[in-house]
This record gives structure tokens, C-alpha cells and sequence, in this order.
């Protein structure tokens, strides 16, 4: 809507009884493939998320996702391109996330696994920076400050119906979902429907990495997963 300067102008987060399986089926609709041991369950506390429903073994494919169904800076429309021709790519995709959850297309089964609220260092303001305490924390305080200044100036260039609020669950969506790659050459942020279900794993304890080949992107196993454990990707 015109003007709307909340966050909850974006979808809210599925509800208890959603099913998993409904969203699985809506992306098989968009071409993507996803293997028997691959499942989408609910979570306690950040909705839905990836595991194992059987073991999974080095080498394997757990989803393929074709390039068309990707969200990123190349698969922008032109009048959107021509917006974000000046932001970084990370913005560009930021503020595309909030156009397709405003208006998702047929998107809707996976925008309304999108979170409704900024997730990570995005969601905490104020004197909530209280709650941490360390250097590890300061100095995360302050990649985060200058990661804001950035997204502030960009937003600064986009049309006034995009609040600040709804830029900053945009960023927030970027910063916690998509994927960093190389397409075509060059590494950009890339939204990936089901892959971006998956969690990330810090210091080598990530099991799966995404690979983009013959026009999809591939998640493949690079180490064992256990029945019930999540597939997850290196931060």
C-alpha cells in the first residue's frame, strides 16, 4: 500500500497447522526438484525449516532449483532493474523482496515463509544492544552499523511508497536467506525457493553447498547427514 510504514505490511509467518507438504508441492510447480530425503518441517521458533527425513550420503542432490525460479538481480523486470541500476546488489534484491511480498505473482506459498519481523542484528535496537556484552559482540555491533548506514542511503534512492521498515525486513531476508554465488561469472546474492529453508553453519560444520550448473542451482551433500538432522550451508 501507498505510504505504508510498517512491517507488517509483509506476510505473516505461516500458521501452526500449515503444511509443509502444500509448499513442497507449489514449488514442484515451479520446477523445483527435491529428493525423498529431503523434508520441510516446523520448527518451535522460526516457523518452517529443512531436515533429513532419511540419511543422506556425500554426493547426493537434495533439491535442484532451475534458474527461472531464482530471485536475484538478474531476473529483475526491466522497470525494477532500472530502480536499483545504482544499489548494490544486495540492496537490489533487498528491495525487490519487498515489491514481490507486496505482490507476490504466485509466489505466495513461498513469500508467506518469508519472515513478517528483521531477523539477527536487524531486529535488535536501542538499548536491546545491552543484552550483549563482549568485544566479539561490539565489533558485530559494529559491522552491523555500517551495514545500516549503507542500507539507509540506499533506501534514500527508492520510491517513497518503500517505508525504511520495509526496507530493513528486506535487507533482513537478504542478510538471513539468500545465497551468495557465482551466475554467469559474477557472485551475487540469490534467493532460492526450499534452499532457502536450510540452515547456515559457521567454522567448516556446514554439510551441504549450493553449485550452479546446466541452468540450476544444486544442493549437494558434502558430508554425511543423519536421519532428522538439517541440511546446512557454510555461513
Amino acid at each position: 500500500d501507498k505510504g505504508d510504514t510498517s512491517a507488517s505490511h509483509m506476510p505473516s509467518p505461516p500458521s501452526p497447522d500449515a503444511s509443509g507438504s502444500a509448499f513442497l508441492d507449489w514449488a514442484s510447480s515451479a520446477g523445483v526438484a527435491t529428493s525423498a530425503a529431503f523434508l520441510v518441517e516446523p520448527t518451535a521458533t522460526e516457523g518452517f525449516g529443512a531436515v533429513a527425513g532419511e540419511r543422506v550420503s556425500v554426493g547426493d542432490i537434495l533439491v535442484t532449483v532451475p534458474r527461472a525460479s531464482a530471485l536475484a538481480v538478474f531476473s529483475l523486470e526491466e522497470e525494477m532493474r532500472q530502480t536499483t541500476t545504482s544499489l548494490a546488489q544486495s540492496h537490489a534484491l533487498a528491495y525487490a523482496a519487498c515489491r514481490v511480498a507486496a505482490a507476490p505473482r504466485g509466489r505466495e506459498p513461498w513469500v508467506a515463509l518469508w519472515p513478517a519481523t528483521p531477523e539477527g542484528t536487524w531486529g535488535v535496537e536501542g538499548d536491546s544492544w545491552r543484552a550483549f556484552d563482549g568485544d566479539a559482540f561490539r565489533e558485530l555491533r559494529r559491522l552491523h552499523e555500517e551495514g545500516e548506514a549503507a542500507a539507509r542511503a540506499a533506501h534514500e534512492k527508492l520510491p517513497p511508497d518503500i517505508s525504511w521498515e520495509r526496507f530493513k525486513l528486506g535487507v533482513s531476508i537478504v542478510t538471513s536467506r539468500a545465497a551468495d554465488l557465482v551466475v554467469s561469472g559474477e557472485r551475487q546474492p540469490v534467493l532460492l525457493p526450499v534452499i532457502d529453508l536450510c540452515n547456515h553453519r559457521r567454522g567448516g560444520e556446514h554439510n551441504c553447498a549450493i553449485v550452479f550448473e546446466d541452468d540450476h542451482f544444486v544442493l549437494r551433500c558434502e558430508r554425511p547427514i543423519q536421519v532428522w538432522r538439517a541440511p546446512a550451508l557454510a555461513h
